[in-house]
């Protein structure tokens, strides 16, 4: 995972809360695989969900 500033179009280290450069907040943008990995545990918790209702 990386931060975009959106501003100066910047990336940064996920550590960063704020751009250095203009001081805006950093948006979070995820790899192909992260976002596929998300998904899978979005998936799995539905079907949790699911069964104890």
């Amino acid at each position: 995972m990386m931060k975009i500033c959106e501003q100066c179009r910047k990336q940064f280290d996920e550590k960063q809360k704020k751009c250095p450069v203009c001081g805006k907040r950093l948006k979070k943008q995820y790899t192909e695989q992260e976002l596929k990995n998300i998904q899978k545990e979005n998936d799995d918790i539905t079907v949790i969900n699911t069964f104890l209702m």
